[in-house]
């Protein structure tokens, strides 16, 4: 799955959840912000925690 794939899956969630609480659609919409600042093509498959990453 790539990333954009799951910022549009977030979005399909908000739009389609109207019993959701103010935080929860807030995290989503910070969630969405966050993967849209990244490359959409990318395969979000693997986790790395930021400590371990060489840069």
């Amino acid at each position: 799955m790539t990333i954009g794939e799951i910022t549009e899956r977030l979005i399909g969630l908000k739009d389609r959840h109207d019993d959701l609480l103010a935080s929860e659609y807030e995290a989503i919409i910070e969630a969405c912000n966050l993967l849209d600042k990244l490359p959409r093509m990318e395969e979000a498959r693997t986790y790395e925690p930021v400590e371990d990453r060489v840069v």
